[in-house]
């Protein structure tokens, strides 16, 4: 009773703390990474496709996603608050492994369980629809261990049969999902010895056999697993197969060495830069106010956590600070043996953990990490430091995740507020577009980031193609595609997951830009670009190429979908530039005029001032010297923005919109002298 007791209440704590850590933003999260094109292939396919997705190399994966998808549709908030639970879940399943292995450690089972379940080097647990499986495979590997020792312990032999059978299906059922979470199996090794090394009865090297034959019915889960993906199971993708990766090893002795260079190096990352790297990277930089709330959230994590382990340790048979050297061993162990575990695989793979890219590398072996770190607090003899450097921990972890959502909402709402002023100034996109984005706070590591969106909003129709094209492609701008762009050299295909066919033509291009997240986005023109001092060189360099005429201007706009890209933002200055740069386009000068008097009413004015060169035309087409006056003393601010209306005024004859000769006397004075 009194145990059951224990862990409820350990659970509750533990709901408690995760929940400060991971819950005050969720519902602020949207879409990230992957989710951009899992979402839009399953949006235009139907569910099923995701096993085309997921064939390649998890086709597990899918069985997972069809159910979720079905129910949740498009809407990332139920992903989170499934991603939530589940991670909660993980940590419960070690709670009650560390529960059966050291039932008197209350003290040490609850701060490993919270430190796990909040370890900050996990840094994708808002990208959760992506990462579904991810967090799904961590409980069900946890699980089977569980259910491993307490069908060793178990006195009736259908019970221990009946568990023994679920550990092995919770098992294939976390690596169908995450081949490489295998690691957990050296974890479950470590403490089915930990269990059979107890026994008085045998001398040591007969209990190291009868560990290998307490484990001899759960290999079947990793051997099962290996069988099937070597030998039966073809990899498409040369970083899932597992052939593959260990033949580099025999190719180069050089191999090892990087291996085991990663490891050292990935020890480190796990037990010191896990806990200090995010903390600087997402903390530090918070507004006041946003510092304020992440650390009274710690603090009341903090709180609760001292509230209930004082309690527990005064209910310690012996003080903690003084545990049995077998049980110290016994730490150690189990945690150098999981951690070692747990990296294996990764760097096989030839990954390693990268912060915060790569920290989903870190999820298997951060069991052992953290039942290092606690075993190293335990040991500390003062009471009070003991709390302390637990509560530290807790702290930072808490913090960071704070950090780290604050973070994700802002690259959400950046991308959003985007998508929408796309959408306020282009009613359509013409199919066969590549579009080359510029995000302002946000890194476009696939083109996928920019075609994603792009489609969910302009052409989210159904498609029943064998082979799925995207309608419009998105380039990533680095060396070779600027060079590409600039010469107009081709096309070039790929294929994403499922065969879904993407087709970059270089010389069909089309430039959008926001130079940072106060300014508004522009459609560049490539005959007549208007460049932010702000625009990155590859955009500068590339803007000549930009063909607006892939700007369908008649029709009905398009209106991003609520789930996706939640609801339009206000309609401020940017809306009604975004307004005007679509009437400029179409040659209706008196619109935008009227659209300029209206940002005058409504005391609305730009944070870049080239955002007024489409009012500047206007008026100077319609022949207000007045106006025209008024805004060159804005325009004229900075050297860089006086040359392009220069240049732009000067050009407008020679884009079929010529000015009086009047008025391109005047405007040369202005700008041009």
């Amino acid at each position: 009773m009194k145990s059951n007791k224990f862990l409820w209440i350990s659970l509750g704590i533990l709901a408690g703390i995760s929940a400060l850590a991971y819950l005050p933003l969720i519902n602020k999260f949207g879409y990230f990474f992957d989710d951009w094109y899992l979402m839009y292939d399953v949006r235009t396919q139907g569910a099923q496709f995701f096993h085309d997705i997921f064939s390649s190399d998890r086709p597990g994966r899918a069985y997972l996603m069809i159910p979720l998808y079905s129910v949740f549709g498009l809407d990332p908030m139920p992903y989170n608050i499934t991603a939530f639970l589940f991670r909660f879940l993980g940590g419960a399943a070690l709670l009650w492994i560390l529960h059966i292995l050291w039932p008197k450690r209350r003290y040490f089972a609850m701060t490993t369980a919270i430190l796990f379940t909040i370890y900050p080097g996990f840094l994708s647990q808002y990208n959760a629809i992506d990462y579904q499986s991810h967090i799904w495979a961590l409980f069900f590997a946890l699980l089977s261990v569980a259910l491993t020792l307490k069908s060793m312990l178990a006195t009736d032999r259908k019970m221990q049969a009946f568990l023994a059978v679920l550990s092995v299906l919770f098992g294939w059922a976390y690596l169908s999902q995450m081949e490489y979470f295998i690691g957990i199996e050296v974890f479950r090794i470590a403490c089915i010895v930990v269990l059979v090394l107890r026994s008085p009865k045998s001398n040591y090297r007969k209990n190291v056999q009868i560990a290998l034959l307490k484990w001899l019915p759960f290999s079947v889960i990793p051997a099962g697993f290996l069988f099937w993906r070597i030998f039966l199971f073809q990899a498409e993708r040369r970083a899932t197969d597992i052939g593959s990766q260990l033949g580099q090893l025999f190719a180069s002795p050089l191999t090892g060495l990087w291996w085991l260079t990663y490891l050292i190096q990935d020890f480190f990352t796990l037990l010191v830069a896990s806990w200090v790297v995010p903390l600087s990277m997402f903390v530090f930089p918070m507004r006041l106010q946003n510092q304020f709330i992440g650390f009274g959230l710690a603090g009341l994590a903090v709180l609760i956590f001292l509230w209930r382990s004082r309690r527990d340790e005064d209910k310690e048979s012996e003080p903690l600070a003084v545990s049995s050297r077998q049980e110290t061993r016994e730490f150690l162990w189990v945690g150098l043996m999981s951690i070692v575990g747990g990296l294996a695989p990764v760097i096989a793979a030839n990954r390693h953990i990268v912060l915060p890219d790569y920290s989903r590398y870190s999820l298997i072996a951060s069991v052992g990490a953290v039942l290092l770190i606690v075993a190293f607090i335990e040991k500390i003899s003062s009471r009070s430091l003991r709390s302390g450097a637990a509560g530290a921990l807790i702290a930072i972890a808490v913090l960071t995740h704070y950090g780290n959502s604050v973070k994700a909402v802002s690259e959400t709402e950046s991308v959003r507020d985007l998508w929408w002023q796309v959408s306020w100034r282009a009613p359509q996109l013409k199919s066969g577009t590549a579009l080359s984005v510029s995000y302002p706070n946000v890194a476009i590591q696939e083109g996928y980031f920019v075609w994603g969106p792009a489609n969910h909003i302009y052409f989210p129709e159904n498609k029943n193609d064998d082979a799925l094209q995207v309608d419009l492609s998105a380039v990533v701008l680095n060396e070779d595609t600027v060079a590409r762009i600039i010469t107009g050299r081709g096309q070039d295909s790929s294929y994403k997951r499922g065969d879904i066919l993407v087709v970059n033509d270089y010389n069909n291009v089309l430039v959008i830009t926001q130079a940072d997240g106060n300014s508004c986005v522009r459609f560049l023109d490539g005959k007549s670009p208007d460049l932010s001092v702000f625009d990155q060189q590859r955009v500068m360099l590339i803007a000549p190429k930009s063909k607006l005429e892939n700007v369908i201007t008649s029709g009905k706009s398009q209106t991003p979908p609520a789930l996706i890209f939640g609801t339009e933002p206000a309609h401020g200055w940017c809306y009604y530039y975004q307004k005007a740069d679509l009437a400029r386009q179409t040659g209706d000068w008196d619109a935008v005029t009227a659209l300029y008097e209206e940002t005058v009413k409504n005391g609305l004015r730009p944070n870049d001032q080239i955002e007024l060169m489409p009012f500047l035309q206007a008026f100077a087409m319609v022949g207000d010297k007045k106006q025209v006056k008024d805004i060159s003393t804005r325009i004229k601010t900075h050297v860089f923005y006086q040359q392009q209306a220069c240049d732009s005024l000067i050009a407008m004859s020679e884009h079929g919109h010529p000015l009086t000769s009047e008025m391109q006397i005047y405007v040369e004075e202005l700008f041009c002298k």
